[in-house]
């Protein structure tokens, strides 16, 4: 479905209607064919809709009413901006999805009980080195509202497929690579070694998408970071 943003005349338009998809790049609004992408049905895509049906079902059968009510108040009193940049609030199933898509992802456990603080966990900004010839990612201490020496502070990395220099389209196929989990007692070293699911080429430009959460349990993001990937020195 298209979001539509409506003035004088049509200003914005972003998504899909009939057969054309809508969208923004550095030049200006893009329109191109919907075209249907082949689903292969891979072990790992099965395995992502199994646990999102999992996810999904524990919604309806194991919360009780009342955390279901919780979460929906939770999701009220939370804004974000939506693809036109303007300001929304979600379902308490999405908001409930959300984070525990990333806690049964990281090997976590499901967290039942709604966030007891409004509002998103704060913005972080995610540095790192891309190492064509070794395939490693080295992170370095990610700077923002997450910190590696908090407990329950926990962040999700996703990679993109490399991307040619100059190319302006936003990166597809982000990948999970690993989880960084805060400790007040032996916290995270940095940089951190992470093995990149992609072979790279020197000079391609990699990018990386961070989700985290808070002490309350308050999933922020996605944010961002890129580099140039180059031989390992």
């Amino acid at each position: 479905m298209a979001l539509i943003k409506l003035g004088g005349g049509v200003t914005d338009i972003r998504g899909a209607i009939g057969g054309t998809v809508f969208s923004r790049g550095r030049g200006g609004a893009i329109a191109r064919k919907n075209t249907k992408p082949v689903n292969p049905r891979s072990t790992s895509q099965n395995t992502r809709r199994a646990m999102t049906a999992y996810i999904a079902k524990s919604w309806s059968n194991e919360l009780t009413e009342q955390q279901r009510i919780d979460w929906r108040a939770y999701a009220a009193g939370t804004v974000s901006k939506n693809r036109l940049g303007e300001t929304i609030s979600g379902a308490g199933n999405a908001a409930y999805m959300r984070l525990n898509t990333l806690m049964i992802l990281g090997g976590g456990v499901l967290i039942k009980p709604a966030p007891l603080a409004m509002g998103h966990g704060g913005g972080v900004t995610i540095g790192f080195t891309a190492e064509s010839d070794t395939r490693k990612i080295q992170l370095a201490e990610p700077g923002g509202s997450f910190d590696a020496d908090l407990d329950l502070h926990q962040l999700w990395l996703f990679m993109g497929l490399p991307a040619e220099p100059g190319r302006i389209a936003p990166p597809k196929g982000f990948h999970y690579i690993g989880t960084v989990a805060g400790n007040s007692t032996t916290p995270p070293t940095f940089p951190l070694e992470i093995d990149a699911p992609y072979t790279m080429r020197a000079g391609q430009t990699i990018t990386l998408r961070a989700m985290w959460h808070d002490e309350h349990y308050r999933v922020a993001g996605p944010f961002f970071g890129s580099a140039t990937a180059a031989p390992s020195i």
